[in-house]
């Protein structure tokens, strides 16, 4: 069994209907987490509630495929709210508010394909945002978020939100139209993922896969790479390929 370590209960129950089997599950009924490497000597735990169990989210991802079609993280054009699959190798992180104090609430995974690889023209870089409240049982480098990024962390807690409540739309800001808030946008997340992978370099990654919606595809020619940036319904680390094939959590095999 691979290792689960994120899950958005929201999106699986409020987003793609799944209905809630039990308020508990075995593996985590007595688990407090997440326990996060915070900034300075703080640290900080939350009693876990409700959690889904991994049926639960094998019936979300089949309920998925089928109805959303989720498209490979690789693709162009990828618009706001659709969903993807990845696989890649990621670095993870939990931030605070830039005007803010920990406890860190806002989790990060950032991870790129270089260009020429997998139909990339120029190198890609790939973010998800989510809080913290679905991680598992990871332990997380933690930080500030960065400079002039309130908007982002106000829209990713905005989403969330959303999501705890059913509503399924896409904050406004990942939905900017006018030059001057594209640009605000794409300034923003282009720094965070700029210096999580910066302080996160390639030796320090894991391979991750999982699912996510896509919030802005940033791809224009005056930045120097294209960036995804997407809202994860989960994160696990991928299992180990044996030869060329491997059997994949989910039932499926893929190459």
């Amino acid at each position: 069994m691979t290792e689960l370590i994120y899950l958005s209960e929201q999106k699986l129950y409020r987003r793609l209907g799944i209905p809630q089997t039990r308020s508990t599950t075995d593996i985590t009924s007595t688990f407090k987490a997440p326990f996060i490497e915070m900034s300075g000597s703080e640290s900080w735990s939350r009693e876990v509630g409700s959690r889904a169990s991994l049926e639960e989210l094998a019936e979300g991802i089949k309920k998925l495929e089928k109805l959303h079609d989720p498209a490979q993280f690789t693709n162009r054009d990828l618009r706001p709210g659709r969903w993807v699959r990845f696989e890649l190798d990621m670095a993870h992180v939990a931030v605070h508010k830039d005007s803010g104090r920990p406890p860190e609430d806002i989790a990060l995974f950032v991870g790129e394909v270089p260009a020429g690889e997998r139909g990339q023209t120029r190198e890609m870089g790939f973010m998800l945002c989510g809080s913290v409240e679905h991680l598992r049982t990871r332990m997380m480098p933690a930080g500030r978020m960065g400079s002039d990024t309130t908007w982002l962390y106000d829209s990713i807690k905005d989403l969330e939100r959303r999501d705890q409540t059913g509503e399924h739309g896409i904050p406004d800001l990942f939905m900017a139209e006018s030059k001057n808030n594209r640009f605000r946008l794409e300034l923003a997340a282009m720094g965070v993922y700029s210096w999580t992978t910066m302080d996160y370099p390639t030796g320090t990654r894991q391979r991750m896969l999982g699912h996510a919606m896509v919030l802005t595809d940033i791809d224009k020619s005056n930045w120097i790479n294209r960036l995804l940036v997407a809202s994860p319904l989960y994160v696990e680390i991928a299992p180990q390929r044996s030869g060329r094939m491997r059997w994949w959590r989910w039932g499926r095999t893929r190459r």
